[in-house]
């Protein structure tokens, strides 16, 4: 049997017990991100002005971590790793009577606790990069795309550009390739690549004898076609898209709608829509679609859902939108340039040429962009959602509407009528009453008269309320919708000192940042926010080189598992530099070359000789390149949460492989959600895990648990930990016993014997056929299970199938299962 995963979980359980601690400092206080949003931002605006270069009050500046280490005439104002120590924290606490900062009154409670914990973290204070990151300084990232002349291999091993390339970096290092991964692995590699789904054994025993020189490039080409194909590479962009299907508001209120952009995605990738084209439509889907054509419109509306998923916050309808407009922001500088933008909402760009200008001036953009609602604890109703048909097709929507107004307007008349006339009636039934000195009946009469009158002047409330609300959502209410932007009028904006919108400074006039385009600005149309504008101008002129390179540099990690800028959204001066600039340069041109065609650089990688490497070990290439970053092997790599999760369903024969459209929400009318009543749910599938329900304040417990993406953030790489409770889910969950179990009756159904269902079991499993050994571990392994299921009084008939389930649980928890070569 192959070694099993169990053998992880003593491990990890140590390393969780030698690790353990007690109130260490919080290791996120020690980023830089947490640096440059939460600490500099208040010295700059709360301390400086007195403890800066132009006045040191008390001898103490607090513009340098050498002189906040220094202190004052009262002493070092930090001492790294105590906060309690040191001038600095106690005066910001107002806890000394003789030293409180600032004087006028203290700081929020929040920004003391991220000063404390900065503290805590050591006081880490890094070196402001940006202020040498002068306009117009060479930076490899922000410069056109050099030519490349890929040199011949003299080895006769690399033919194309991109082998040849490869192998420059083997001969500089003195490394030799090993041979080409077999058959069997090879198509497990692809097809788990390109699909995320294991190879059937028919198609694995066919490729295996297909001796046809281009039988990998066939296989390739039959994998792309599948529809299963958008599924997987879609995922990927999902993660960067922080896709979710909740808002991420106080209460999470879901997105009924979210799934139009899920599906998109998808959809894109399988019709591999032009990169270039990807983008404009998600940036600006809504204004191209209202240049038509007019079957487009509705497509092209809801791929504007990567800007709709922006993360919202708050209790109100669009609260804070300031911070919705930064998520954007942040979003698509990371995902489409590669570039933080973030810190430059508060300050200049320590790092990378942007400045705060810069970043306002992106701003407007979407400033000039209305954004959906999804609902919120003070508003329940979903709003602004965008409308996913014509214009000019409204009318019928228009008439609906009319028409609907008009007969709750019949109906509230025709009840406040019938209101009406049943208070006459008990009026008359008062009178007869009192005519017939019935005092019983009289007060009897004289309560049902006090109910019909109040009847009669409130009025049909809830038929008024429900007029209200439609008269007040309009015809657009009725007709299909998405979570999606609308365009909305020219806006520039001011500069936000500091980051907050109550302080604002100069006006920053709608543009791009002078570090891609030393101008500054593009035109701009007289009418509408302009982001149509800024998306053409992501992929063409100086900006067409940064933005093909960021993402052929995704597309390579995605099949090597790692990149070649080994910080995929950062290719600013912080971010590292590629590992092999040349091949960058020539991918990123063959792209652009291509028609911007994302399945023809799955075609051009994975045809080379790179990419059919084994993944065997070569103890002299390790000796000298341990990391393998020159390739000269090809890394092994565990399956993905999702490939896992569909590949057990897949192997069970329980996987759906149709699409299951919306989520099964609960109805609109009976949302109520809050801070105290969240809305958190889980809806179990069959269905490829990328249709899975996902949130984004309560993670999906299982994938969370295999390092699945934060759907808060733009996930670039996801996490790869090994850890116990990953060992315990795949030898003790139910829905793994399940496939199991699954997988074996499969297995007795189909094959007729013994030998043929083993062999079937490893070709479903591994793609590939067991070796003697195996073979007879297998035999006697089912022999001992059902001597131990008789011992236990299990009927004869059921201990061949529970034997087998427990055999086909051993291979699904194993190493090979879990692994790709």
């Amino acid at each position: 049997m192959p070694r099993t995963f169990i053998g992880l979980l003593l491990a990890s359980l140590l390393a969780q017990a030698a690790t353990a601690r007690g109130d260490e400092p919080d290791p996120g206080a020690a980023s830089e991100a947490f640096f440059e949003l939460r600490i500099r931002p208040v010295l700059a605006e709360g301390c400086v002005k007195c403890h800066g270069a132009a006045k040191q009050s008390g001898g103490l500046r607090l513009d340098s971590r050498e002189a906040i280490l220094a202190g004052g005439d009262t002493g070092p104002a930090v001492v790294p790793g105590d906060p309690a120590s040191g001038t600095l924290i106690p005066a910001i606490r107002h806890a000394d009577d003789d030293l409180k900062m600032p004087p006028a009154g203290p700081l929020a409670r929040a920004a003391q606790d991220d000063l404390a914990a900065w503290v805590a973290a050591g006081a880490p204070w890094p070196e402001a990069a940006a202020s040498k990151a002068i306009e117009g300084q060479a930076h490899w990232a922000f410069e056109p795309l050099a030519s490349v002349a890929p040199p011949e291999d003299p080895t006769g091993w690399a033919s194309g550009p991109i082998d040849r390339l490869i192998a420059a970096g083997h001969r500089e290092k003195g490394l030799h390739p090993v041979g080409r991964a077999d058959r069997r692995a090879l198509i497990r590699r692809a097809s788990f690549d390109l699909i995320g789904l294991p190879p059937e054994p028919a198609r694995v025993e066919a490729f295996a004898a297909d001796d046809r020189p281009d039988a990998f490039a066939r296989l390739i080409d039959e994998l792309l076609a599948s529809p299963q194909y958008g599924e997987r590479w879609g995922r990927d962009w999902l993660d960067l898209a922080r896709y979710a299907d909740t808002a991420g508001d106080n209460s999470d209120y879901p997105i009924r709608e979210a799934y139009l952009y899920r599906d998109y995605v998808i959809d894109a990738f399988n019709a591999d829509v032009p990169y270039d084209r990807f983008l404009h439509e998600q940036i600006a889907g809504d204004v191209l679609a209202a240049e038509g054509p007019a079957d487009d419109y509705a497509r092209r509306v809801v791929a504007t859902g990567f800007l709709a998923q922006a993360k919202r916050f708050g209790t109100v309808k669009l609260e804070d939108p300031h911070q919705i407009i930064e998520d954007v922001l942040n979003t698509t500088g990371q995902v489409v340039l590669g570039l933080s933008l973030r810190c430059a909402r508060c300050h200049d760009h320590k790092y990378d040429p942007i400045s705060a200008n810069d970043y306002y001036a992106l701003y407007g953009f979407f400033a000039g962009t209305k954004f959906p609602f999804a609902g919120s604890e003070e508003d329940h109703k979903p709003s602004e959602f965008a409308p996913i048909v014509p214009p000019d097709r409204m009318a019928e929507y228009e008439a609906k509407h009319a028409e609907m107004v008009a007969s709750l307007k019949q109906e509230i008349a025709r009840a406040s009528a019938e209101a009406a006339a049943k208070a006459d009636e008990q009026a008359l039934a008062v009178a007869a009453a009192e005519l017939a000195g019935e005092a019983a009946g009289l007060e009897a009469a004289k309560r049902e008269l006090a109910k019909a009158v109040r009847r009669r002047d409130q009025g049909p409330k809830p038929l008024r309320d429900k007029l209200e609300r439609l008269e007040k959502a309009g015809p657009a209410s009725l007709a299909p919708r998405a979570y999606a932007v609308r365009d909305g009028e020219p806006t520039d904006v001011k500069v936000q000192i500091g980051g907050d919108p109550r302080k604002l400074g100069d006006l920053a006039p709608r543009g791009v940042p002078k570090a891609l385009d030393p101008a500054g600005k593009i035109d701009l149309p007289p009418t509408g926010s302009g982001r149509l504008a800024l998306a053409r101008w992501l992929t063409e002129g100086r900006p067409q080189a940064l933005t093909a390179r960021v993402m052929v540099n995704r597309i390579w990690q995605h099949h090597f598992g790692k990149a070649i800028v080994a910080t995929p959204s950062d290719f600013g001066l912080r971010g590292a530099a590629p590992s092999h600039p040349e091949l960058l340069e020539h991918l990123a041109a063959e792209f652009v070359a291509s028609g911007w065609s994302i399945k023809a650089m799955h075609r051009r990688i994975m045809l080379t000789e790179t990419y059919q490497l084994a993944a065997e070990h070569d103890s002299e290439d390790a000796a000298i390149d341990t990391g393998n970053a020159r390739y000269w092997r090809f890394d092994r790599r565990p399956l993905d949460a999702e490939a896992l999760r569909d590949g057990l369903l897949a192997i069970s024969g329980g996987l759906r492989l149709d699409r299951p459209g919306p989520h099964p929400f609960p109805a609109e009318e009976t949302w109520g959600f809050s801070a105290h009543h969240q809305f958190k749910a889980l809806y179990p599938s069959d269905h490829r895990s990328v249709y899975l329900m996902v949130q984004r304040l309560h993670p999906h417990p299982y994938l969370s648990l295999f390092n699945g993406p934060d759907t808060s953030v733009t996930t670039a790489a996801r996490d790869r930990s090994t850890v116990a409770l990953q060992a315990l889910y795949l030898l003790n969950n139910p829905f793994v016993h399940d496939q199991a179990r699954r997988f074996a009756a499969r297995l007795i159904v189909e094959e007729s014997d013994a030998p043929s269902r083993l062999r079937a079991a490893y070709l479903r499993a591994f793609g590939r056929p067991p070796n003697s050994a195996e073979e007879s571990r297998a035999e006697g392994f089912l022999r001992e299970y059902e001597a131990s299921l008789a011992a236990e009084g299990l009927p004869p008939e059921r201990r061949g199938e529970e034997a087998w389930a427990g055999l086909a649980r051993a291979l699904l928890a194993s190493n090979e299962f879990l692994y790709v070569d």
